[in-house]
């Protein structure tokens, strides 16, 4: 059986180890929260899917930044170079198989993102973009996403020097009036199940491991729009 050394991060093989001891390894400390109220589709059928937009190269890391759209506060951080593209095409095919909308792809929408304005920058507000963008491709709704931070693990499944750490939003904004229909939101840096014995639940859900940022944020991705279906 395994002990796990917190201070000295390092694995030691011993034998005749209860289970009670890996039972208090490691578990998270997500931060997944049930929108307000259900998003009102009907007479919705067209998506514009966004790519997601990386808020640490915007802002830059270990800062407080204030989402542009919905105002909720995240802390930046370590952007991956491979996140946005990863969870944009897993965000594209997730909504693809769960739901009726006709998908705009994202590759469509990149030239969109180029012209959204600085912050701080006088000119055209994000959600006059959006919706401008969507009467462009003729859509009814536009998904609208942010990434705080996609830190991946230093160290393995089972010993890290360091966690995996996201942080990210979803937004489901209607053309028509620009209003916000629908946030999703996450973040989180995994914990030792000792730090917080209430995420049991989640620590057996990752099977007693230190995950990856990707697993991170593909169960998360799953688990959010699990959320935004339940209709």
């Amino acid at each position: 059986m395994l002990i796990f050394d917190f201070k000295k991060a390092k694995i030691y093989q011993i034998p005749f180890l209860s289970f009670a001891v890996l039972f208090f390894l490691f578990s998270c400390k997500p931060h997944l929260l049930e929108p307000e109220t259900v998003p009102e589709l009907s007479g919705l059928e067209t998506l514009l899917i966004f790519p997601f937009k990386d808020m640490a190269a915007v802002y830059g890391q270990n800062v407080d930044v204030r989402c542009p759209l919905c105002g909720n506060m995240f802390m930046t951080g370590e952007v991956s170079v491979e996140a946005e593209d990863m969870m944009t095409d897993y965000l594209t095919s997730l909504m693809q198989e769960r739901t009726d909308f006709k998908i705009l792809t994202p590759e469509q929408a990149k030239g969109i993102i180029s012209g959204l304005p600085p912050e701080n920058k006088k000119g055209p507000s994000e959600v006059e973009i959006i919706v401008a963008a969507g009467r462009a491709f003729d859509a009814d709704v536009v998904m609208v996403s942010h990434i705080y931070r996609f830190t991946e693990r230093i160290g393995t499944s089972y010993a890290v020097d360091s966690p995996a750490s996201v942080a990210f939003d979803i937004h489901l904004v209607r053309v028509s009036d620009g209003r916000i229909l629908w946030v999703g939101r996450f973040d989180e840096t995994q914990r030792p199940l000792t730090e917080n014995l209430f995420k049991i639940g989640a620590f057996f859900k990752r099977k007693w491991r230190w995950i990856t940022a990707g697993e991170m944020a593909a169960s998360a991705l799953d688990d959010v729009l699990t959320i935004f279906l339940k209709q």
